[in-house]
């Protein structure tokens, strides 16, 4: 989403990312085709778009930079005898400065033609005018767009503690905390005319109060537009909350994808005190190296429930990868340094496989290309609360049917692939819609106190788009004041 003047970009470890831009007139900058895979004599069929950049690289296009070494001739011209480079020297190496600046140049003309061509092949953007005029004419819209539709962009960015803001930014990507802090010290957000709230289907605490708090904003601001985005998304719920707001279904680009249930057998199913079972892992890898060809691309993608399931299972893939010499092993969660993580996205050299053994990380805030194969494990780690002991837990569950097709969805993002399930097709159809929202897993005391530094009145009262327990809310609200935290009751 861009606009017409001012804005920036931002991104955090977790969460759904969040975009606040501001301008006159907000306007679309996504792509799109039709949804499905297309041949290449489509391609060539389709009628050629206008990329607003020159056809071809010029170097009247080329930043004006001079190198200045007249000085340093000058000094060689007086200079008598002694060593050092001499005035050819210095010009020759000026020239080839020179050179490699407009290398550069040329390399950078030519990265931003392909962006412009790969944004306008992406399927939301034969929406583009339709999502303007909604924007137009409603102060909140919802986009359901499917996996692969191009619906999230990126530009500059602020996160607690760093920040790449500039007077020139047009596009500000931030946390869901940020924008609450900015909401602390601007109640209207008058620097915003757009907010864009993306990945709202991860239902997480600080992103469903923020919601709440929005809601309320954009009563108070008419000319203020707000536009929800997500892939699996409950259309229905987040269209009432905000008053039957316009729903714009966007279809992704996925390329077929078959499934394969595979479930664990009960002798490899591993007890709450005993380590996971690599076994059904390993045969997945022997699978593939039986089934394809070293020279057919494609990675393996496997989604595990946390860190101490990964090191388990990295540790036997390592050993099968060092026998074989056909797989790269990785590891992909949020405790792992910026520079770990991003060997993911390296190529692995030919007749070689990346296996990447990642948490739900991957499911929607990451995403990798050259997937070909996903093996879902169908457990996910979460935090749970029990509120008459009072006591906050890291506990393994079931995914939803979303996070699963979401898990799914990684194999199809480039061509063709295939996803291993571990768990048998009647425990999918037994998994709930949605994942449970955070609000009615997790103890509510630092929201509650949040609420209460913001002068939100009752929490009790506070409309949220899916309201957690009262006892909840009621036992959050008890402890700050037995601590000393507020000083009053609610």
């Amino acid at each position: 989403m861009t606009t017409s003047r001012r804005a920036a970009r931002s991104t955090e470890t977790s969460g759904p990312s969040l975009t606040a831009s501001r301008g006159s007139r907000p306007g679309g900058t996504c792509a799109g085709q039709e949804a499905g895979p297309r041949t290449r004599d489509d391609q060539r069929k389709r009628v050629k778009v206008d990329l607003d950049l020159p056809k071809e690289y010029d170097a009247r296009y080329r930043i004006n930079v001079s190198v200045c070494s007249r000085d340093v001739e000058d000094r060689h011209r007086s200079r008598q005898g002694g060593s050092g480079p001499g005035r050819q020297e210095v010009s020759a190496c000026r020239l080839a400065l020179l050179h490699f600046l407009d290398f550069t140049q040329r390399q950078s003309f030519g990265k931003l033609a392909k962006l412009r061509r790969e944004q306008k092949n992406l399927p939301i953007f034969q929406y583009r005018d339709r999502i303007v005029e909604l924007v137009r004419l409603h102060p909140v819209v919802v986009v359901a767009g499917d996996t692969g539709c191009g619906k999230s962009t990126q530009v500059g960015h602020q996160i607690r503690f760093e920040t790449t803001r500039t007077t020139a930014t047009k596009l500000l990507f931030l946390t869901e905390g940020l924008l609450l802090r900015q909401i602390q010290q601007d109640r209207t957000l008058a620097q915003y005319q757009v907010v864009i709230v993306d990945e709202v289907h991860e239902r997480h605490l600080h992103c469903d109060f923020l919601l709440g708090v929005l809601r309320c904003l954009v009563a108070d601001r008419p000319d203020l537009r707000l536009i929800l985005m997500s892939a699996t998304i409950n259309i229905k719920l987040f269209s009432d909350y905000f008053s039957s707001a316009p729903v714009l279904q966007v279809p992704g680009r996925l390329f077929p994808i078959q499934v394969i249930y595979q479930p664990i057998p009960p002798e490899e199913q591993p007890s709450r005190s005993e380590k996971l079972d690599p076994r059904p892992y390993l045969r997945i890898l022997q699978g593939i190296d039986q089934r394809y060809p070293p020279e057919e691309r494609g990675d393996l993608l496997l989604f595990l429930s946390g860190v101490a399931e990964i090191s388990t299972i990295q540790e036997a893939c390592q050993i099968y990868a060092t026998h074989t010499s056909r797989w790269i092993v990785l590891p992909l969660h949020s405790t792992l340094s910026l520079a770990q993580q991003d060997k993911v996205f390296d190529i692995a050299p030919p007749g070689v496989r990346k296996c990447i053994i990642s948490t739900n990380i991957a499911e929607t805030s990451v995403t990798i290309d050259g997937v070909r194969f996903v093996v879902d494990s169908g457990k996910v780690k979460e935090m749970s609360f029990d509120p008459k002991a009072k006591m906050q837990r890291l506990q393994e569950f079931w995914i939803s049917r979303a996070s699963s097709e979401q898990r799914k969805g990684r194999a199809g993002r480039t061509g063709p692939g295939v996803c291993y399930r571990l768990y048998a097709e009647s425990d999918y159809d037994a998994f709930a819609p949605y994942p449970v929202p955070e609000i009615h897993r997790v103890a509510l005391d630092s929201l509650i106190l949040q609420m209460k530094s913001m002068c939100l009145g009752d929490p009790l009262s506070f409309v949220f788009i899916d309201p957690p327990p009262a006892a909840s809310i009621q036992t959050a609200g008890y402890l700050p004041e037995r601590a000393g935290g507020t000083g009053q009751s609610w």
